[in-house]
């Protein structure tokens, strides 16, 4: 059966008109060409927009000091290739249009001088379904500034002094050069953390002992803490007030070291018997029982005598062993003696021994 409605001469010509108007709404009225909702289409309004935009010159701080690089986040240290900088540099100075998808930038590099670099720049991007290419030539200047680092440094800047003293006795050169190596170290690994500003200033050494001076009271603290742990003693801070900036107080803070009384290696008569210090802390010590090989804690009141050191010891040699006598040679003097065996050591003929001399008493170490 035939629809009467399609075949009305009125409702046809509404149907026309109909698919002239969608066909019309189809079409870009810049170009004439397909569009999506009868607005500009892709090509016409990627034409009518700046899908990017290239800054002419870059600039790259760097510190002529320690080669650190300022960005707007601050300094930092780095230790990228100068090419790897330049690229990023480089990227930066193109921003493109926030509609602009799968962005991409080559980079090609021509240096002029040592601060002075050219950068070729080939982009692409889609934008509104349109495939875009681009190219961007800039320029990338060098320029040094001291950091902030540096400046403080040359400046001799310091926010606390760690002193190493020792309790009742002037601290051992080996003691000062120990704690020289720690606070190295600790420096490295705070500004290898990304704590610029924990830096040493210098090392002071005086009659009594070494004073650590340094840039924050952060690495004071961490190096007054590993000295302690390493070679025993305690520390306190004592903080003077030096000023005020922007409304706040201003201190630095002395770090008072006081390593112990017996020091690492230090031979002691003790309980009838002889002992090696091995560590002390707070106000215990721990000691190697020479006669036993054992190792001993006591309270640091506990009464004992200083002997020496193990750093004093004489080197003898072993010649010959009976039963439980070892018979051992000066080779300076080319004498020979008799000591008895120390249950927990086993030297053999040749091997060397250790001996400390307390009064007649002979010690092996």
């Amino acid at each position: 059966m035939q629809d009467d409605r399609r075949s009305s001469p009125c409702n046809y010509t509404l149907i026309i008109l109909s698919e002239i108007m969608d066909l019309h709404d189809a079409i870009c009225p810049k170009c004439g060409g397909p569009s999506k909702d009868g607005s500009l289409c892709g090509k016409c309004l990627t034409g009518e927009i700046p899908w990017y935009v290239c800054e002419p010159r870059v600039f790259i701080t760097r510190c002529g000091g320690c080669g650190s690089i300022k960005t707007s986040a601050g300094w930092g240290d780095s230790s990228r290739e100068r090419e790897d900088l330049e690229e990023d540099a480089a990227i930066s100075a193109i921003k493109f249009h926030q509609d602009v998808k799968k962005p991409s930038i080559s980079v090609k590099l021509d240096h002029l001088s040592i601060n002075r670099t050219y950068a070729d720049l080939e982009l692409s991007g889609t934008l509104y379904d349109e495939n875009l290419e681009g190219y961007c030539s800039l320029e990338i200047v060098w320029q040094n500034e001291s950091c902030d680092r540096c400046n403080r440094q040359h400046g001799n800047y310091y926010e606390g002094v760690v002193q190493i003293r020792a309790d009742g006795r002037k601290a051992t050169t080996e003691e000062q050069e120990e704690s020289q190596r720690i606070a190295v170290q600790v420096e490295t690994e705070m500004q290898n953390d990304g704590e610029r500003l924990s830096f040493i200033t210098r090392f002071d050494e005086g009659r009594e002992g070494l004073d650590i001076v340094v840039g924050s009271q952060a690495i004071g603290e961490q190096i007054s803490r590993e000295i302690t742990k390493r070679l025993g003693g305690r520390f306190s801070l004592h903080p003077t007030l030096v000023g005020e900036k922007n409304g706040q107080k201003l201190y630095r803070i002395t770090y008072a070291v006081r390593l112990p009384k017996l020091q690492r290696g230090d031979v002691i008569a003790v309980r009838n018997t002889y002992g090696e210090i091995l560590h002390q802390e707070n106000k215990t010590f721990t000691y190697l029982d020479l006669k036993t090989g054992i190792p001993r804690t006591i309270p640091e009141s506990t009464p004992s005598r200083f002997v020496a050191n193990v750093r004093d010891a004489a080197v003898f040699s072993v010649i010959y062993q009976d039963s439980g006598i070892i018979g051992i040679l000066d080779p300076e003097s080319g004498k020979t003696e008799e000591i008895s065996r120390v249950s927990w050591r086993h030297p053999e003929v040749g091997d060397s021994v250790r001996i400390l001399r307390d009064s007649e008493r002979t010690i092996v170490v």
